[in-house]
C-alpha cells in the first residue's frame, strides 16, 4: 500500500465515495440510481422494477448484474450500489498501469495512471449515477491486462461478465475480438473465442428473448429516423442516404462531444490503433437521436472510453514521452476546473428546499405500498419499497408530491392532473408537511 499508485487510486476511491456519500445525503441520485437498486434486489425474480413496468430485459441483456445482489441484499442501500461504481472506476487506473510500466517504465506508468484518474469523461461515470455499463471499463481493460500478461482465467472471467452486462457491449466485443483475432494479438483463439461468444449471447438476447417479451427492443428508438427505422437500417443510411445521413449527424453537439473526448488526453490516441476499437462505442453513443445520449458527464462514455483509455497507454509505452503524458494531466485538470462534466454545482445541492417534510410524508406510505413520487425521492427509497415508482399517478395507491417542485414538466403535466383527480375523489390527501403531501387512492383503507 506505500507504492504512489496505490495512494493516488485509493485517494481517488475517497474522493468519489464522499462526493457519493453527499449525492445520498442531498437526494440527488435520480431515477436511474433507483431503478437499478431495483432490478439488482429482484435479481432471481426477473429483474422487475416500478420504472420499466416490468423487466429490465426488455431494455438491456444484464443479466451479469445478478453478481452485485449480495452487496444489495445485505445493505439495502443504494450507496453501496455507487461504491461499487466508484471502485470500479479507480480500479482502471492499476490497469492502466500494468499496460504501460513494462513498455515504458514505472514513472511514466504512474503518470498514466494518474491521468486516468483525472480524466475527466471517467470520473464522470464513477460520479454519476449507478448504470449496468458504467462497470464496462475495468472490465474490458482488465481483459486487455490479462490478455497481455496471458493470464486466460482472468480473461475468460472479465469477458464472461461483459458480456452478459449489455448487448451493445457484445457487439463491441464481437468486433475487437475479430479485429484482435486476425491481428493474432497475444493468442488468436481467444480472440475469436470472444466474438463467438458475443455473438451467440446477442442470439439468445433477441432470438429468444427480445420475442418472449414481446418482440420489441425498446431502446430502439433512440435509433429511429426519418430515413431509418432502427439500428440495422441506420447502419445502411451512409449508402442508402449519404446527404440525409450526414446533415443529421455532422452536428456541433457531436464535435464538441468528440472534442471532450480526445483533447483531455492530448490526442494520444490517435497515435495508436487501439482506439480503432473505440468506433464502436463511439457510433452506438453518436447515432442517438436524443442529444442526452451524447452529452459528456452521461453514462454511455462508459461504451468507447475503455479503448481510447487502452489507445493512450500503448501510445505512452511506444513513445515514452513524460511530455505528452504531463501535457494530457494538464488539459484533464483545465477541463475539471472550467468545463467540468460532472456538474458538481448542480449535484451538491438539494433540488428540493425542504427535504424533511419530503421525508415525513414518505414516512405516512405504508411499508411495500405501491407509491409514485419524485425522479430524486423515489431513488431515496427505492432500496426498502420494491413497489415504488415515479412521476404518475395511475395505477398506485400513494402519491407523495411537493405543490412547489421546482420542476417545469412536473408543474405542466401532473399538478394538474394530479388536481383533477382529487377533485373527481379518486386520491385524498392524508398527510401534509409543509408543501408536501401524501395521497391516498379512493378505496384503500389506511392501517390503523
Amino acid at each position: 500500500m506505500k507504492h504512489p499508485l496505490w495512494k493516488w487510486t485509493l485517494g481517488a476511491f475517497a474522493v468519489l465515495a464522499l462526493l457519493d456519500t453527499l449525492r445520498i445525503v442531498l437526494w440527488t441520485y435520480g431515477a436511474d440510481t433507483g431503478t437499478f437498486v431495483q432490478i439488482v434486489l429482484d435479481a432471481f425474480g426477473g429483474m422487475r422494477n416500478g420504472i420499466e413496468h416490468g423487466t429490465h430485459y426488455r431494455y438491456h441483456w444484464s443479466p451479469a448484474l445478478t453478481l452485485l445482489w449480495p452487496v444489495l441484499a445485505a445493505t439495502h442501500a443504494a450507496l453501496a450500489l455507487q461504491l461499487v461504481q466508484a471502485a470500479a472506476t479507480v480500479a482502471v487506473a492499476p490497469l492502466i498501469y500494468a499496460l504501460v510500466a513494462p513498455r515504458a517504465g514505472p514513472q511514466l506508468a504512474l503518470r498514466a495512471a494518474i491521468l486516468t484518474l483525472i480524466y475527466p469523461p471517467l470520473f464522470a461515470i464513477g460520479w454519476g449515477e449507478f448504470h449496468d455499463v458504467g462497470l464496462w471499463p475495468v472490465l474490458a481493460l482488465g481483459a486487455i491486462v490479462a490478455a497481455d500478461r496471458r493470464q486466460w482465467w482472468w480473461f475468460t472471467a472479465c469477458v464472461a461478465i461483459g458480456i452478459g452486462l449489455r448487448e451493445d457491449i457484445c457487439i463491441e466485443l464481437a468486433i475487437a475480438g475479430v479485429a484482435l483475432g486476425i491481428a493474432n494479438w497475444r493468442s488468436r483463439t481467444a480472440w475469436f473465442a470472444t466474438t463467438a461468444a458475443a455473438v451467440l449471447s446477442l442470439a439468445v438476447y433477441y432470438g429468444v428473448v427480445i420475442p418472449r417479451l414481446g418482440g420489441v427492443w425498446l431502446p430502439a428508438h433512440f435509433y429511429v429516423y426519418a430515413f431509418a427505422s432502427g439500428p440495422l437500417t441506420l447502419a445502411l443510411a451512409p449508402l442508402l442516404h449519404p446527404l440525409a445521413f450526414v446533415q443529421t449527424f455532422f452536428t456541433f453537439g457531436r464535435l464538441t462531444y468528440l472534442l471532450e473526448a480526445f483533447v483531455p488526453l492530448a490526442l494520444l490516441p490517435l497515435r495508436s490503433r487501439w482506439s480503432l476499437l473505440a468506433l464502436p462505442g463511439f457510433a452506438i453513443v453518436l447515432l442517438a437521436n436524443d442529444g442526452l445520449v451524447y452529452h459528456m458527464g452521461n453514462h454511455y462514455a462508459a461504451l468507447w472510453v475503455p479503448w481510447l483509455l487502452a489507445g493512450t497507454a500503448f501510445a505512452i509505452g511506444r513513445q515514452r514521452s513524460l511530455r505528452w503524458v504531463n501535457a494530457a494531466i494538464g488539459l484533464c485538470i483545465i477541463v475539471l476546473v472550467f468545463f467540468n462534466p460532472l456538474h458538481p454545482t448542480h449535484f451538491l445541492q438539494p433540488n428540493y428546499h425542504d427535504l424533511a417534510s419530503a421525508r415525513r410524508a414518505l414516512a405516512c406510505v405504508p411499508a411495500n405500498a405501491s407509491v409514485a413520487t419524485h425522479d430524486e425521492w423515489f431513488s431515496a427509497i427505492a432500496a426498502h419499497n420494491p413497489n415504488a415508482t415515479l412521476a404518475t399517478i395511475r395505477d398506485v395507491d400513494y402519491l407523495v408530491y411537493a405543490d412547489d417542485f421546482p420542476n417545469a414538466n412536473f408543474a405542466a403535466t401532473v399538478i394538474p392532473a394530479l388536481r383533477a383527480e382529487v377533485a373527481a375523489g379518486q386520491y385524498h390527501p392524508t398527510c401534509r408537511y409543509g408543501s408536501v403531501i401524501t395521497y391516498t387512492r379512493k378505496g384503500i383503507h389506511e392501517p390503523k
